[in-house]
């Protein structure tokens, strides 16, 4: 077999469903871009006061009603695209580390997941009720989506993210950056759900978030490189990505 056939074949094996780990960041980051580029100014969360909210809604009532929209959608395909990526997180943990590992890995980010997916489905709401509803209603439909969306979504990847890593350090089967990245910034997922009782955990969202969404790059380009199967990442005698 020459080496031409050999690339080949390679590149044949390739599995473009790793790649789910790309798109789950990229529609994720879109949808912040969209929010910076159409939405009013200034932001609201749960620790924002009444009369804030309120002047956010009415600023501009039929914009932020379709930037919901538009939230919901992006949001929500990234949403389908973290739970696509589930199987190569756990298949990873299966090969490298135990099967009881990997079940944890899977129930974690599949409940991420579905987090997420869960915040996408309440920006859609919000935008059904928009300026109509109640500032209560709107305020407790806003919260959800905020709190599902944020810490206990990125506390539970986090965790999924901070197991996947340690089990790529202690088999030598990833680069040693991924590895100590990925644990970083687990612990940073996990701090974030401080931000459920104080206003100042807040600042470990974005920490989570932002650096987990490089990590999953890193990690679901990696996987496409070798194949996107986990029985194709060890190298000759030593399962060590270079």
């Amino acid at each position: 077999m020459t080496t031409a056939t050999i690339t080949r074949t390679s590149a044949q094996r390739r599995d473009f469903g790793a790649l789910n780990g790309v798109l789950y960041a990229l529609f994720f980051v879109a949808s912040l871009v969209v929010a910076g580029a159409l939405g009013p100014s200034g932001t609201v969360t749960p620790y924002s006061s009444d009369a804030d909210v309120q002047a956010y809604r009415m600023k501009d009532p039929a914009t932020l009603e379709n930037l919901f929209r538009i939230l919901g959608l992006l949001q929500g395909l990234s949403a389908l695209a973290l739970l696509a990526f589930v199987p190569c997180l756990t298949g990873f943990v299966r090969k490298y580390g135990s099967e009881a590992r990997a079940g944890v890995v899977r129930a974690l980010a599949t409940v991420s997941g579905a987090l997420l997916l869960l915040s996408a489905s309440t920006s859609w709401i919000l935008a059904q009720i928009g300026s109509k509803a109640e500032l209560s209603t709107f305020r407790a439909v806003s919260d959800l989506s905020f709190i599902t969306g944020a810490g206990p979504a990125i506390a539970t990847l986090g965790v999924a993210v901070f197991l996947v890593a340690a089990t790529g350090h202690a088999s030598h089967a990833l680069p040693a950056w991924v590895t100590w990245s990925g644990m970083v910034i687990g612990v940073a997922s996990v701090l974030s759900m401080s931000s459920l009782v104080a206003q100042g955990g807040s600042v470990f969202i974005p920490i989570g978030r932002f650096l987990g969404f490089i990590w999953f790059i890193a990690l679901s380009v990696l996987l496409w490189q070798r194949g996107g199967r986990t029985s194709d990442l060890s190298g000759a005698g030593t399962p060590r990505l270079p």
